[in-house]
């Protein structure tokens, strides 16, 4: 149900992107572009409502020093101000559980992409494999039992993808499978195989570690400016978010080191938008909050 629900559908929207501009590369920052503006709205209202609760601190700040330890009448009055106040204690959550599904069914449609964007039956990629192996690719130990198990198709379509760029003009010379030779899974250059993952090469350096590498950076970018936008914490207990900020750079690029460079460009993409998108909207709201403000100060 999942891959009809989200994964097919993304495949479609990448395979679409793909056919606009004849690159693998570009259909995948358009689908980051389209997949943003889709979520602007959500992420608007929980900006909003993450400003309201930070003009409200001084409110709570105030109640936690009225009620000290009583817990029970603290949460009450807290309950009843975000009430008064119209805002809501999940409002931040929502665009993040509408990306997990995202960034799962993105990842699928770029993992699989001869499945979820081409429409390759399991038949297919099998057969696929077989004239890239009487071509002379090597099927090592790993691929050459998923070979011989048809159910084991998903690990035969790693096997085509990763061999693609060298065997994959042999497809035309097969009427069945001619339509799959002109894929181009290149980006810009053809160094830059995108279907592939990045590897430490020993003899020469990967290209592709440029996509890790960015990853870390635009993931470290986007959240220095969503710490701009947010008042310094008078705890010094809360400043143990401190050490994610230092973790998140390296987990991102951990990540995009281990998944096709494909899923890395997105996540690149989407890093850089929300770098942008962040100053913008907390501008916007600081300036509508203190119109708002003003409004009732003058009431």
């Amino acid at each position: 149900m999942f891959d009809a629900l989200v994964v097919e559908p993304f495949g479609w929207i990448l395979k679409t992107c793909y056919n606009l501009f004849g690159s693998y590369g570009f259909a995948i920052i358009l689908f980051t572009i389209i997949s943003k503006f889709v979520l602007l709205p959500l992420q608007m209202k929980s900006k909003k409502s993450m400003m309201r609760m930070q003009a409200l601190q001084p409110r709570l700040d105030e109640l936690s020093r009225r009620y000290g330890n009583d817990k029970e009448k603290y949460s009450l009055a807290v309950q009843k101000l975000y009430k008064e106040e119209n805002v809501s204690l999940f409002g931040g959550c929502l665009p993040m559980l509408i990306m997990f599904p995202i960034m799962f069914g993105l990842y699928y449609a770029v993992r699989q992409p001869f499945t979820y964007m081409f429409g390759a039956t399991p038949t297919q990629i099998h057969d696929i494999a077989e004239v890239f192996v009487q071509k002379g690719a090597i099927l090592g130990h790993t691929y050459a039992e998923a070979f011989s198990n048809p159910e084991n198709w998903t690990d035969l379509e790693n096997f085509v993808i990763s061999n693609f760029s060298e065997y994959g003009k042999y497809l035309k010379d097969v009427p069945e499978l001619s339509k799959f030779a002109n894929i181009d899974f290149t980006f810009i250059t053809s160094w830059f195989d995108l279907a592939k993952e990045p590897t430490l090469g020993v003899a020469y350096p990967d290209p592709l570690l440029i996509i890790p590498v960015l990853s870390g950076v635009t993931s470290w970018l986007s959240g220095y400016m969503t710490r701009r936008s947010q008042p310094k914490p008078k705890d010094p207990t809360q400043e143990k978010g401190k050490m994610m900020n230092v973790m998140m750079p390296f987990m991102s690029a951990w990540i995009a080191f281990v998944v096709p460079a494909g899923l890395g460009l997105y996540w690149i993409m989407s890093n850089i938008f929300s770098a942008i998108q962040e100053p913008i909207l907390t501008s916007y709201y600081k300036k509508k909050l203190s119109n708002n403000n003003i409004q009732e100060a003058q009431r």
